[in-house]
């Protein structure tokens, strides 16, 4: 995805798997290697090293890859329901072709409504506070992952 190895990648496995695990990820670009590698001897980690054996065995044995499959398809009916009951009440849901959350557009300040929503107990963040600049247009952010 990265051809001029411009990109790193980084994620951790408490959404995708259970949040107690706390182990992170990064896709460094192949010249950077040596240099992450030299820095992380560096650094303690948090995680033990038998989950992180437990850890690399489920991905490399392909069972991360099947959970996600599943979930793939869990979390797209999700949002094909959130989607479809945020138009019928005249949302414009942003198109993405993937994700585990969505985008609705607003007009206005998207700050004021996001939190207006987390006052009815709703899990919404404003774009804005995603933002370096202020320039670009308003909405919320909303995750589908959680909800049944």
């Amino acid at each position: 995805l990265d051809a001029p190895q411009r990109v790193i990648y980084a994620g951790t496995f408490s959404k995708s798997l259970f949040p107690a695990l706390r182990a992170a990820w990064l896709v460094v670009p192949l010249p950077q290697v040596a240099a992450f590698r030299q820095q992380a001897e560096w650094m303690s980690c948090s995680v033990p090293t038998l989950w992180q054996q437990t850890l690399a065995d489920f991905i490399h044995e392909g069972h991360f890859w099947r959970h996600l499959k599943k979930m793939r398809t869990c979390y797209a009916q999700r949002r094909q329901w959130l989607e479809s009951a945020l138009l019928a009440q005249g949302f414009r849901v942003v198109p993405q072709l993937g994700g585990i959350q969505l985008v609705i557009a607003v007009n206005g300040d998207d700050r004021a409504l996001a939190q207006k929503a987390r006052q009815a107990g709703l899990s919404v963040q404003a774009l804005s506070d995603w933002r370096m600049q202020s320039r670009g247009e308003g909405g919320l952010l909303v995750s589908f992952t959680n909800l049944t």
